[in-house]
């Protein structure tokens, strides 16, 4: 658990500057990212690839409204 917090704070910061959208929150088998409205495309590819390391692929769950911006949440679902 010690390595996985600054793995995934290390993760946030590349996406961050790589101009897509950042994760927000992620345990298996869910993941969350933040999006601009309802703009979910890069956030699905970014997902799509979270789920394919545990052998699943991403199902779109919804956006959520919250004080820090919307979140576009996603289940890693068996194949």
């Amino acid at each position: 658990m010690r390595l996985a917090f600054p793995l995934l704070a290390l993760l946030g910061l590349l996406a961050a500057c790589s101009g897509s959208p950042p994760q927000v929150a992620a345990a298996p088998p869910s993941v969350s990212y933040q999006v601009t409205g309802s703009d979910v495309g890069q956030a699905g590819v970014k997902a799509q690839h979270y789920c394919e390391q545990f052998g699943r692929s991403a199902q779109f769950e919804g956006v959520q409204t919250t004080p820090s911006g919307n979140l576009a949440t996603y289940t890693c679902a068996s194949r």
